[in-house]
């Protein structure tokens, strides 16, 4: 009894609360990458799929070639913008909660190309969307970093960077085909209902582990766990 009350303060100090739930589903942690995988193939999905339609964007909005770059610029000068920004909210509040609400954010922006005018909405919608997805990142590898310790943690990153790329394939390619059959603007709905979607499921899915300071030793799989919320 009083070792393992000695062992549980010790824990605390070190920053590593880990529930006996967690340490027996160590699978969770890699449903937690499975997870942000998906959001983060959105990630680059909705910011890809601009450039598939700017044959069309131009025809139909009359516009030239610095135009068509000042849109796909619009989102990287926010998205850059912002960044250090979001990661100060992501060392104070939920991350669990700054994922969510970014994906929603985004999700409403791109969805909300489909109902684009011209150039000065094409800009904002574009801009938006770099708002919403700047906040992505530094919550997610800070939740990626609790959730797995050293014997897993760049496996873990790893793997979520792929998302990287089959995002930036997959959304360039969809957004592509779709403008082909049903024109530019069912794409973009379609990219923005499946990130509400991804997001009605992680908020029931997706924990928030307690916030580590350092590295436990002696359970190196399980360094990083912390307790959900």
């Amino acid at each position: 009894m009083v070792r393992g009350t000695s062992r549980a303060i010790a824990g605390t100090i070190a920053g590593l609360t880990i529930p006996t739930e967690l340490r027996d589903r160590k699978c969770y942690r890699w449903a937690v990458v499975g997870m942000l995988w998906c959001v983060c193939l959105l990630n680059y999905a909705d910011r890809q799929a601009i450039f598939s339609v700017f044959t069309p964007l131009a025809r139909e909005f009359h516009l030239s070639d610095l135009q068509l770059s000042v849109i796909a610029a619009s989102f990287m000068w926010v998205y850059a913008a912002s960044g250090p920004f979001a990661g100060w909210v992501s060392d104070r509040v939920s991350r669990k909660a700054v994922i969510l609400c970014a994906l929603a954010f985004w999700s409403v922006a791109t969805g909300m190309t489909a109902f684009a005018t011209g150039y000065r909405s094409l800009v904002a919608f574009r801009a938006l969307g770099g708002l919403g997805e700047a906040f992505y990142f530094p919550a997610a590898m800070s939740l990626l970093g609790d959730f797995h310790g050293p014997a897993t943690r760049s496996r873990a990153m790893s793997i979520h960077q792929s998302s990287v790329y089959v995002g930036s394939i997959a959304g360039a390619t969809l957004a592509a085909a779709i403008a082909e059959r049903s024109g530019w603007r069912p794409g973009f709905l379609a990219f923005g209902a499946g990130g509400l979607a991804l997001c009605g499921a992680l908020s029931l899915m997706l924990r928030e582990p307690v916030r580590t300071a350092t590295v436990s030793q002696d359970t190196p799989g399980d360094a990083g766990i912390g307790r959900a919320i």
